[in-house]
């Protein structure tokens, strides 16, 4: 394989920030450009990506529906400022389905003490947490493969030196022994720990059980547990369901979250809802006691000072979406499972893989010697295939594929391309450089 000129590259320039210099790039602009660059090359076939995590179906109906009734509303204000946290409304219709779907809060606990700020986006709700919980010279630990939004936005406000990167054991999981080391040996200095469930990159859901020990560790040594369950409906293997009482009555699966107080939860309507482009996700802190307060109300300082609030327009369309509720989203996450047989195949001449129980992603170690960054190029480039390289995940030498991007029969063929590309450039003996 010959050495591939990447399209982007880390700036070096003394001009700009040196902690944005030193953050990563983004990953999937990389991938867009590489798309971009080999496109000639596929003029009568198109080029399947397989790096976004993004869904292939819209939004309901209810969503536009939504919109037009806002916009034809001569009282909607839509061009003023929202509150901060969110429409009322809206607020309100999400602690419905906080206490429905995901059992928050859990029994013997006040839902006055849920608080949620809607956030243009789950990646600005994190950027809330990080800000309002993350001093200087203290620590947040992420496990790798790690989503690298998250790791960006520590290095982005409080430098690479911020960051404690933990290993995962071979189920996927993180690992706890080091997990219950480090908080040991660095006692006050790691403020939170970042848990991402179901996992991405890893697309593995962790069970309620592993999820329930870090939950209590982090208790004992007074560090806070942000869980980012953008991924809840996509729990495949039903790991963290039990049963609840819908509205009408019927006992319904339901993904369950912690809303112990060292505990902030993290939600979007990018994946399920398939609204990734309106920018709405949310955040929930349990403000039971002084501490819970203090991180609700620090925050809301932090959402005034960037976004200010959502846009309204958007918390219309989220209004909208949560009228169908969670089974409109689990009959097209239903829909997934013939791809995701195929990506799993595609993947199966590789020697080591994970995910596949949870969220929308897989990923697979490379023989060694194999640069995750070339094959990344040549895959676009001879087999019409885009991933995301696992050194953006803190896994060099591995790839990460999302099976979720495609209707069933144009994942398969991709799937195809995949498999083939991987064989060609992994498994056959080639006099390729290492």
């Amino acid at each position: 394989m010959q050495r591939s000129r990447h399209v982007m590259r880390i700036a070096t320039t003394s001009t700009t920030s040196n902690r944005v210099n030193e953050t990563l790039d983004p990953c999937v602009v990389l991938m867009k450009q590489l798309i971009a660059k080999h496109q000639h090359l596929w003029t009568d076939e198109k080029i399947y990506s397989l790096a976004q995590g993004v869904v292939y179906w819209n939004p309901p109906q209810a969503v536009n529906d939504a919109m037009v009734t806002a916009i034809n509303d001569p009282t909607t204000t839509l061009h003023s400022y929202a509150p901060d946290e969110g429409l009322p409304e809206l607020v309100s219709a999400i602690k419905l389905k906080l206490r429905r779907e995901n059992n928050l809060p859990s029994k013997g606990s006040s839902q006055d003490d849920i608080q949620v700020i809607v956030t243009p986006g789950a990646n600005a709700a994190y950027m809330n947490c990080v800000l309002t919980l993350l001093s200087e010279n203290e620590l947040s630990v992420v496990f790798k493969p790690y989503y690298f939004n998250h790791v960006m936005a520590i290095q982005m406000t409080r430098g690479q030196e911020a960051l404690l990167v933990g290993p995962i054991d071979d189920d996927g999981c993180p690992s706890m022994s080091w997990l219950k080391e480090q908080l040991e040996e660095k006692g006050k200095q790691i403020k939170m720990i970042t848990i991402t469930n179901p996992g991405n990159p890893t697309g593995v859901s962790l069970p309620t059980s592993k999820l329930q020990e870090i939950v209590d560790l982090c208790r004992d040594f007074g560090v806070f547990v942000v869980f980012d369950n953008t991924y809840e409906q996509f729990d495949h293997t039903g790991a963290n369901t039990f049963e609840t009482e819908s509205g009408d009555g019927l006992t319904k699966a339901g993904f369950h979250c912690f809303s112990d107080e060292h505990v902030i939860n993290i939600f979007s309507f990018s994946k399920g809802y398939a609204m990734a482009g309106y920018r709405v996700g949310y955040v929930v802190v349990n403000t039971c006691g002084e501490d819970g307060k203090n991180v609700y109300e620090q925050m809301v300082k932090v959402q005034d000072t960037i976004p200010i609030c959502t846009s309204r327009i958007s918390q219309k369309a989220a209004m909208g979406a949560l009228s169908e509720g969670r089974p409109w989203v689990e009959r097209k996450v239903k829909t997934l499972d013939e791809g995701r047989e195929a990506i799993l195949d595609a993947l199966e001449p590789l020697e080591k893989t994970i995910g596949g129980s949870g969220a929308m992603y897989c990923m697979a170690k490379l023989p060694s010697g194999i640069d995750d960054m070339q094959l990344a190029e040549e895959l676009v480039e001879k087999y019409g295939i885009a991933i995301i390289p696992g050194k953006f995940c803190g896994l060099p030498g591995w790839i990460r594929v999302c099976y979720s991007n495609l209707p069933t029969k144009e994942c398969k063929i991709a799937a195809g391309r995949l498999k083939k590309g991987l064989i060609d450039l992994c498994v056959r003996p080639t006099t390729r450089a290492s």
